[in-house]
Order: structure tokens, then sequence, then C-alpha cells
């Protein structure tokens, strides 16, 4: 029976429990999260002692498809007033404090602070006509408002249906932010990035980067990432051009391994695919062909030699000297069949 009392004051409790709008305190930060995270800003702008105003809180603030989508947006609520109250709550450190009622992860000197110092510059004239909403990018452009009425004769509230399929296409068109775990992730990968460059461990910083990279979103520690793998693919680059005399010169084995290396050393970068066209096409060369299989006859030779299977070590030389004996591995094989007779 006790257990039965507590089970029900709990789900009594969590059914009770309010969704509230989360918003941030000031413009400043809603500015930072926005550049960091690739989101877009939502700026709702209400006064008090007004009903189409009050619909807002009610309808729209409380409106289970609106919350969970407002995630996607850095919000701030704007008001001058602060009629609608205070609400006490309970910090994890115990600790009591006052917050908005309309909105309790902000106060309401933060909301009255914004309205007069943010949205009455930023926006000359918006709060004359209430309630309306913005949505600002990161660079403080306003990209679409989200009001119902004239400016005339005033606004009323938007059915927060209507909002929510507004900002959907939003999302649709700007593209959705980082999540804060993937926010999350972006600064782990930046950490190893900047470990491995401490290393000098270029390829590991490049992955990295690289990773953060494809998290594509318009942010700026994917920016910056971008324009990190551009600086080292031209240090590739530069590797890369010294493999061009090592070609010219016939010395093809050292210009495949120097090719390769720029590959394994700088992989997904540009040049690294252009390593692997030069490799590639280097490989198809008579010539090359030529000479990679005889060194592929010498290795097998050298491997049944060193197991001293010596009978199969001299076929091996042999059939490399009647086959590529104008190689320098046939040159090397008959000095190898050449000590097999002074045994």
């Amino acid at each position: 029976m006790r257990l039965a009392a507590v089970l029900v004051c709990i789900l009594a409790t969590a059914y009770a429990a309010p969704k509230y709008l989360h918003c941030v305190r000031d413009a400043e930060t809603a500015i930072k999260i926005a550049r960091t995270r690739g989101k877009l800003i939502f700026l709702t702008v209400l006064v008090d002692n007004d009903s189409e105003n009050r619909a807002v809180v009610d309808d729209l603030f409380r409106d289970p498809a609106f919350l969970k989508l407002s995630k996607e947006f850095v919000c701030l609520y704007a008001n001058k007033d602060d009629e609608h109250g205070k609400v006490k709550l309970r910090l994890k450190n115990g600790k009591q404090v006052l917050r908005c009622a309309d909105v309790p992860s902000i106060t309401c000197e933060d909301h009255m602070v914004l309205a007069m110092n943010f949205a009455r510059g930023f926006f000359p004239g918006s709060l004359a006509r209430t309630p309306v909403h913005f949505v600002i990018d990161a660079d403080q452009e306003i990209v679409a408002t989200i009001k119902n009425g004239t400016f005339e004769q005033g606004f009323n509230h938007v059915p927060a249906k209507r909002v929510v399929s507004a900002l959907k296409r939003l999302l649709d068109k700007h593209g959705r932010g980082l999540t804060e775990e993937e926010y999350k992730h972006m600064l782990a990968l930046w950490s190893d990035a900047k470990a491995a460059h401490a290393r000098s461990n270029v390829t590991l910083e490049l992955k990295k980067l690289l990773e953060i990279v494809a998290l594509d979103r318009k942010v700026e520690g994917v920016q910056k990432a971008r324009e990190k793998v551009k600086r080292i693919d031209t240090l590739a680059a530069k590797e890369l051009a010294k493999t061009e005399p090592l070609v010219e010169a016939g010395e093809w084995e050292e210009a495949l391994d120097a090719l390769q290396k720029v590959r394994e050393t700088y992989p997904g970068t540009p040049t690294a695919a252009k390593a692997k066209q030069r490799r590639d096409k280097l490989q198809d060369r008579k010539e090359v062909k030529r000479l990679l299989k005889a060194r592929d006859y010498y290795d097998r030779a050298q491997h049944y030699k060193s197991l001293e299977k010596l009978d199969l070590a001299r076929k091996y030389f042999e059939r490399l000297v009647r086959k590529y004996g104008d190689t320098k591995y046939g040159e090397l094989a008959r000095k190898e069949l050449e000590a097999f007779g002074e045994r």
C-alpha cells in the first residue's frame, strides 16, 4: 500500500511537471552558440497585459511539438514587462533562485534587458507591435519573421501548429545545426587533432580533421577544419612534386614508393588522389611492369635462399635471368648464380 502511494505521487509529479521553453540569457550567448553549432536563433518578442501576447506563452511555449523542435534553435525571449511573475526553483546544489514564470531558464531581468538593449536596437520598431517571432542567422541577419496581422493594427498570436510548420520549412532550407552530442564529438576530434599536430603526426591529425569536415555543418569548427585540411594538402602537393624527378630519371621503384608514401601520409586529400592516379599510371608502363615482375622473382629467390632451399632459390634466379636479364634484378641474379657455382 505504501509502495502504491509512492508510485502515485511519482507519477502525479511527472505528469504535472510543466515543460518549458529553454532560452539563453542574452544575445551574445545566442550568437556564439549559433556560430559554433550552426543553429538559427529563434527570438520571441512579447509584452504583458495583452491576451494575444499571453496566448503565445499558453499555446506555443507549452506545445510539445514546438518544445521538441525548439532544440534545433537557439532561443531568446524578449519582454520589457515582468507582470507575468516569477517562480522559485531549486538548483542541483540546493540553492533556491527566482526565475521567469514564462521561461524558467532565464530571469525576468534577462528578458527585460534583452528587450531594451538588444531587440530595440537590432530590430527598429519591432517592439511597437507584438507578439512577433524572428528567426536570425549567426550573422545577425533576419531570415524570417513570423507574425499574424498588420503592423498598423497590431499582431495576433500565431497558433503553435503554424509556427512549428514555418520553423520546419526553415530548417529544411537552412539545414540543422549540431546536436549537443555532435558538438561534444567535434570538440573531442579537435582535441585529438591538436594532440596529433603536437606529435607531428600529420596522418592522424588529417584523419581527425576530415572527420570534422564530414559533419558538414555551417559552423566555425567545421570551417576551420576545412581550412586546415587545405593547408595540409598544400604540404602534400610539395611532397608529390618531389616524385616527378624520380620518374624522369627512370628511378621507378623509388618513385612508386614516394607516391605510396604521399597516399599513406595524406589520405583523403586531393593530392593523395592525384598520387594514386600517377602511381597507377606508372605501374601500367610496360618497362615498369617488367621491373616489378623481376623484383618479385628476386624476392622469392631470396626468400627460399633464407630458408636454405637452395634448389628453389636457384630455379627463381635462373628464371629471372632468362626472362628479365636486362633489368637490375637480372644483374643481381647473375651474381647470385655465380656465387652458387663457386660453392
